[in-house]
């Protein structure tokens, strides 16, 4: 039994690379007898790939596709540690916005009270009722409020070693994956072109990973298009809605302008008949 010399997984006997790190193993070391990958042209480094068998591909994309899935969790946990900052950020602007509202509103109910009361003897009981109604939005402000504060002394105080720690974990995640990845196509170099790849492997669609990645770069050059196409079309979609606008208005100028015409019209019409 042989060990991967970088991380210590186990190794198929005429493994080529590590299925858990990438790393390329002694026997390939010594077969193969290349450059170092960043030296390498693309070429060179697609034909090694196109040495390997489709199981040994399959289970380098694999080892791949679960470091991009790793990756991509990380990456929305991140994006979920962010968003609720901003969301409490906004419940602090809530909060702000609620207690002025409800002071503008106590405020005006009792000048309202104050001002009218002498003449009219129903304000002190409006003004009261307008009172209670300011409670509600002061009740929801309070509670954004303690929201926020709750957030901030408890929970975010939390987050940021945390996202220190997870950019830190997908650092160290893309750094064992990089003698792997420098193998591969820079168009290759991806979560979804690394998993399309290895769909077509699996299902059979290819035996080989030049003929695997030419399926995604057709893919994928297919795919932008149909992206290209459908931004083209909501361009026009929003161009037609401002064409449609400004034809309106124009339409809405020219009935005014001609409404004008006509009151000068009659205004002169009457001038004249009183002259």
């Amino acid at each position: 039994m042989m060990f991967c010399r970088h991380c210590g997984a186990n190794l198929l006997g005429d493994a080529m690379f590590c299925v858990k790190c990438g790393t390329r193993s002694a026997v390939a070391s010594d077969d193969l007898r290349e450059p170092s990958p960043t030296a390498m042209p693309h070429s060179v480094r697609t034909l090694s790939l196109g040495r390997m068998s489709s199981a040994q591909l399959i289970k380098l994309l694999t080892s791949l596709d679960e470091q991009f899935a790793r990756i991509d969790a990380i990456e929305n946990g991140i994006r979920s540690a962010y968003e609720l900052m901003r969301r409490n950020k906004t419940k602090y602007d809530i909060g702000l916005t609620c207690l002025l509202l409800s002071g503008l509103i106590g405020a005006g109910a009792l000048l309202y009270g104050i001002v009218c009361e002498p003449w009219n003897h129903q304000a002190p009981v409006s003004a009261l009722i307008a009172c209670a109604v300011g409670i509600i939005p002061m009740l929801v402000g309070l509670n954004q409020l303690r929201v926020f504060k709750h957030n901030v002394e408890n929970v975010i105080p939390a987050l940021y070693p945390a996202i220190t720690t997870d950019k830190r974990t997908i650092a160290n995640i893309r750094k064992h994956m990089r003698p792997a990845l420098l193998l591969l196509p820079a168009s290759c170099r991806n979560g979804k072109a690394n998993a399309y790849i290895l769909q077509m492997l699996i299902c059979g669609r290819a035996d080989d990973f030049n003929t695997a990645a030419s399926l995604w770069e057709e893919y994928d050059h297919r795919r932008r298009l149909e992206q290209l196409e459908r931004d083209k079309v909501q361009e026009t979609r929003k161009q037609t809605m401002v064409l449609a606008i400004s034809a309106l208005a124009q339409v809405s100028q020219a009935f005014e302008a001609k409404r004008q015409t006509r009151a000068l019209q009659d205004l002169r019409n009457d001038l004249n008949i009183r002259h």
